[in-house]
């Protein structure tokens, strides 16, 4: 989630656009009381996992994903059944529905066979070429994406120089699929992969907001294995706070805001990996970034950060980001929420943005027995 719009010095609000039509509801049949008491073995099992809102929501993601793969499957076929000009637009409907669904790799043999035979659009070529760095990452094969960027960037510079049509990928869009890129190599912690594939792309990247989105990622990704930035300051319970006096700990400092949803999601986690690690020297340092925009004073912005805190149980010392030392989004490089910083017991950035499915096994590396 990015920082609000008016936080232009943290960087402009650049979502992925991803619209997904769903079927409509079917209409509800009034049954007669003798009808009501009979329940088929589908009823029976629908029942049965009504027992909780995670259950329902679960079992209708799961529905949804099975609904979602089954119409890019059939577009795969229709289009490869089709003209060249017709397949050129179903297939770019394909590659957007599996960029949307995020479902890179239910869509990469399409794309393969879409750079191979090529296209009359060059839209459609290049959301191909796209969906293959991101698919190849997705399975491992984080050298194998990287090629496949050179190659996207290999055909788009000789396209220019012989005058071709240009690509038409709005901005955001092309954000968003870089920030999937990024997002998978650094959950996977293939910082080195990640630095080479933007520092190729921020180099031929023409459109202002994908290259300052770009860099921006980059100053993150440079920061891994360096000292961490000096972080200093009083709590919000008027207590000091120096970074550099956690050394011979290892530190999450996790930075977020009262009103952005998955850093209220992402408590119950934190808190369970707080308590599990924290008797091994394991420590966590909240940054609020309520006022980062400066459009609101610290005092004023403070009942809704204590507010949260409270609501939430946070145990862990929180500072406000505000301006000068104290400006620690601009420190890290901090642009969008939610985003965390790992550092290691010698004061060293050693991981960016852990998440629910990695941080288990990363702490349990770095924090060690």
């Amino acid at each position: 989630m990015r920082l609000p719009h008016s936080a232009r010095r943290l960087g402009p609000f650049l979502p992925l656009v991803a619209a997904l039509a769903l079927p409509p509801l079917a209409q509800a049949q009034v049954k007669r009381p003798e009808q009501a008491v009979a329940s088929s073995p589908v009823q029976a099992a629908s029942a049965a996992n009504d027992e909780s809102v995670q259950a329902i929501n679960d079992d209708y993601d799961r529905k949804l994903l099975r609904l979602d793969r089954d119409r890019l499957e059939r577009l795969a076929r229709l289009a490869a059944r089709q003209k060249p000009a017709d397949a050129a637009a179903t297939y770019e409907q394909l590659f957007r529905l599996g960029i949307a669904a995020n479902l890179f790799r239910d869509v990469e043999a399409a794309a393969d066979a879409v750079v191979k035979d090529g296209s009359p659009s060059t839209t459609t070529l290049t959301l191909a070429h796209l969906t293959r760095v991101i698919a190849r990452a997705d399975r491992g094969a984080y050298e194998e994406s990287l090629d496949c960027l050179r190659q996207i960037l290999a055909q788009r510079e000789t396209d220019r120089q012989a005058g071709g049509p240009k690509v038409t990928l709005a901005a955001d869009e092309l954000v968003g699929i870089c920030d999937a890129y990024y997002q998978r190599l650094v959950h996977d912690g293939q910082y080195e992969i990640a630095r080479k594939a933007f520092r190729l792309a921020v180099e031929q990247t023409p459109q202002p907001p994908v290259r300052d989105y770009l860099r921006g990622r980059l100053a993150r990704l440079e920061q891994v294995g360096k000292p961490a930035p000096a972080t200093r300051g009083t709590d919000i319970d008027g207590k000091p706070f120096d970074l550099s006096a956690a050394k011979g700990k290892v530190v999450l400092v996790v930075f977020w805001a009262s009103w952005c949803l998955p850093n209220a999601a992402q408590v119950t986690w934190l808190e369970q990996v707080y308590d599990a690690y924290r008797g091994r020297g394991f420590e966590v340092v909240g940054i609020n970034l309520d006022a980062a925009d400066g459009s609101q004073k610290i005092e004023t912005i403070m009942p809704s950060v204590r507010r949260f805190l409270i609501d939430h149980n946070v145990r862990w010392p929180i500072l406000v980001s505000g301006s000068g030392g104290q400006d620690y989004a601009k420190a890290y490089g901090i642009t969008d929420i939610p985003a965390n910083v790992l550092i290691d017991r010698e004061g060293n950035v050693v991981q960016l943005d852990l998440v629910r499915k990695n941080v288990e096994p990363v702490l349990s590396r770095i924090v060690g027995p």
